[in-house]
């Protein structure tokens, strides 16, 4: 069962992803990497922006992992473009 406080975490959630892919959208820029990395910041800001002061809450330690695995993507994506970026200046 949920409870409204993770209601409200997966609708934020979805709501900044559904805004973010409109956005780029329409302004030409709709890429599957744009996309991830639009997600994973809206993820991280959610997170960052309902996390409860006092008191740990117990469905979100679960958030864990899907944050270390898009802190692992991220990573390999910005250094992916900078290799890209490093090899073209050559």
């Amino acid at each position: 069962m949920t409870t409204a406080r993770q209601r409200q975490f997966l609708f934020g959630q979805i709501g900044w992803m559904l805004g973010g892919v409109g956005i780029l959208a329409s302004v030409g820029s709709l890429t599957l990497e744009y996309a991830f990395i639009l997600s994973f910041v809206g993820l991280v800001v959610i997170t960052a922006l309902t996390a409860p002061i006092h008191t740990t809450v117990e469905w979100r330690t679960r958030l864990r992992w899907p944050l270390l695995v898009g802190t692992i993507v991220f990573a390999v994506l910005v250094a992916l473009r900078t290799f890209g970026k490093f090899i073209r200046s050559l």
